[in-house]
């Protein structure tokens, strides 16, 4: 009989590892299911674009595999189809391509890249704890919300063009944003207004257009934080 127990607790603990192991990283048979589904879908759905598939990977949060899905000739065109483990579609990214926010991304992080340039520049006279540059983009669907948050001047998202070339400098008059905190001895008005236009200054010279800067003076903090 002690032999029975040891074999049924063995089995229950391969059993249990099993799944444990299933969890957390997936398993050949579910990946293959995911991998057929994915390929199936690229050529129904997708069959008259150059998509492929970059690579696909479990993620133990939601029990999903998720194909990485880009494209040959569209440089906004990379989404994810999330897939679970019996190979049923659950998730598809594609529309948020098709409404514009790839191209919004790839617009303000070239935006973002090149007011990081003058910001990092060792011509930069101020120490700043805080400073990045972006695009305000929201969707057409925040329009309808009442709330002080939504900057007017923002740029909706789906009057983007699918691989749209734009001039980043130019989108950055309209709805080019600055965040920048500066440390300094002095904390005042007239300080501020010094900063500010030599921060402008900076950025002309660095070629950098924006329409709005928040923009924080304060103390440096003591040495004990």
């Amino acid at each position: 009989i002690w032999i029975k127990i040891g074999f049924v607790a063995a089995v229950a603990l391969v059993i249990g590892v099993g799944v444990f192991a299933n969890a957390l990283v997936g398993n050949p048979i579910s990946k293959m299911l995911a991998s057929n589904t994915i390929k199936k879908e690229l050529a129904t759905t997708y069959a008259d674009k150059d998509f492929y598939v970059e690579r696909i990977t479990y993620s133990f949060k939601d029990g999903y595999y998720h194909a990485f899905i880009n494209s040959e000739s569209s440089i906004d065109s990379h989404f994810t189809i999330s897939v679970d483990m019996y190979g049923k579609v659950k998730r598809d990214s594609y529309e948020d391509v098709l409404r514009g926010w790839n191209t919004s991304d790839r617009l303000t992080t070239e935006y973002r890249n090149d007011v990081e340039e003058v910001f990092a520049s060792p011509m930069f006279p101020f120490y700043a704890h805080i400073d990045y540059g972006m695009l305000e983009f929201l969707p057409e669907e925040a329009l309808e919300l009442e709330e002080d948050e939504i900057p007017e001047y923002a740029i909706i998202i789906e009057d983007l063009e699918l691989d749209g070339l734009y001039d980043v400098q130019e989108l950055g008059k309209k709805a080019g944003h600055l965040v920048l905190y500066v440390y300094d001895e002095e904390v005042s008005v007239e300080r501020a207004a010094d900063i500010l236009l030599e921060v402008k200054k900076q950025m002309d010279a660095g070629g950098v257009n924006f329409y709005v800067i928040d923009f924080v003076l304060e103390y440096p903090k003591p040495e004990d934080g």
